[in-house]
């Protein structure tokens, strides 16, 4: 039996729980499908092609969505309602698992806080990101830019029902 990848279509044995070609889990359970970014030409702004998959999303969640690296395209859902940290990192145990050897195996972890998202860096080698200055621990804003290793994510949020 083979298991093809949702992300980049590799055909992986059955009992491989990622895809040998890049990364991505094969069981899971949260659609991380790819999608398309517009850039704004006079704002700079970057948004989802595809709104539905944003305004899907419960009040408060948002997606991080890989804008460069080796999933280009991919998104990972945040949900508000999740009360544990979602983990960053080389592991294959993370909730957003990148496979480089610049992503440390417990790189940063983002949580809702109050209200908020909070990326916090886990003390990793190449550090955390956002907007192009380093940070310890910072809130994220719609189109944020988070950079982890060579990933290069756009922080987009749910609409909060305007």
């Amino acid at each position: 039996m083979t298991t093809v990848c949702l992300v980049c279509g590799q055909v992986n044995d059955d009992a491989a729980r990622f895809c040998s070609s890049c990364g991505a889990s094969l069981g899971a359970t949260v659609d991380t499908s790819v999608i398309s970014l517009v850039q704004d030409s006079d704002t700079s702004e970057i948004s989802l092609s595809d709104l539905e998959a944003l305004s899907a999303l419960p009040a408060g969640s948002a997606y991080l969505v890989v804008k460069r690296g080796a999933l280009e395209g991919v998104r990972f859902p945040l949900n508000s309602r999740i009360s544990e940290p979602i983990t960053i990192g080389r592991s294959p145990e993370s909730g957003v698992f990148l496979d480089d050897v610049t992503v440390s195996r417990k790189h940063a972890s983002i949580k809702w806080d109050n209200g908020k998202w909070l990326i916090s860096d886990a003390g990793s080698l190449n550090g955390t990101y956002v907007n192009r200055n380093r940070v310890d621990s910072v809130v994220l804003v719609d189109n944020d830019e988070v950079q982890i290793g060579k990933y290069r994510f756009v922080f987009l949020t749910a609409a909060t029902g305007e």
